[in-house]
């Protein structure tokens, strides 16, 4: 999927030029102000923002759309504050088990987004502490982001289908869902698009001496990284709602 959801998703944002000029010049500036201030309530702002639009694009993939969705203020208002709400419910369960894991075998509690991408940081823990208990620290970890954001994401694309919390929480449905669309086949998806953000994020590491150059790579970096979640996301939740529909109509 990956693959194809690259040229994809430079298609779908680029089809109406003016919409994603206007787009791009927002997170362009979203960025500076974040920078400049550098503050937990800015990033939080930010963050309300992207979640909101990233549903609403979720949801435009899902009922097959084309083009970037334009911005309805209090669709978006009312998905930033839901959304938000989903990911902190996911993102506690996840911090209460790494904080166990990590605490249990006397390691700080991290950030695995550093842990992969903070070479420095990673060499540290390693030869600072006992290699069986790195590498078990490690894979522990590793499993239980994966697992907790493998569920969240189908998770959020079902808040998207619908906009009830309801749905975002229901998990027999979500493990209906994942039924329909295949373990396998989700895990596989899921990976490629967790493995081609991992590369995006790795290149948004790397600075260029030219600082406004360097700003702009980044936003569209970001930016990519931004779509390819969401796009992949609705993409995958998109199979669960044409098999349904398929089912209806045989009915």
């Amino acid at each position: 999927m990956p693959v194809k959801i690259l040229p994809y998703s430079i298609k779908y944002c680029t089809k109406d030029k003016k919409f994603f000029i206007y787009i791009i010049s927002a997170v362009f500036i979203a960025q500076l102000i974040e920078n400049l201030f550098n503050s937990i309530l800015v990033d939080s702002i930010v963050c309300f923002f992207a979640t909101g639009y990233g549903l609403l694009v979720i949801e435009d993939i899902i009922n097959g759309g084309e083009k970037l969705p334009k911005v309805n203020f209090n669709k978006l208002l009312i998905y930033g504050i839901k959304g938000l709400f989903v990911v902190f419910v996911y993102f506690m369960i996840q911090f209460i088990i790494l904080e166990i894991i990590s605490s249990s075998l006397g390691f700080p509690l991290f950030d695995i987004e550093e842990f992969i991408l903070d070479f420095k940081h990673t060499f540290y823990l390693f030869y600072t502490h006992n290699i069986v208990k790195f590498i078990v620290f490690s894979i522990s970890g590793f499993i239980v982001v994966y697992v907790s954001t493998f569920f969240m994401e189908l998770a959020i694309a079902r808040l998207a289908d619908g906009g009830t919390l309801k749905k975002a929480f229901n998990f027999p449905r979500i493990k209906r869902a994942i039924d329909i669309i295949g373990w396998k086949n989700y895990a596989w998806d899921y990976t490629r698009i967790l493995i081609s953000l991992l590369i995006l994020l790795y290149l948004l590491h790397y600075e260029i001496p030219f600082r406004f150059l360097d700003a702009i790579i980044d936003t569209f970096l970001s930016f990519l990284v931004f779509l390819i979640e969401v796009i992949g996301m609705g993409m995958i939740y998109r199979r669960y709602i044409l098999h349904k529909s398929l089912e209806k109509f045989e009915e």
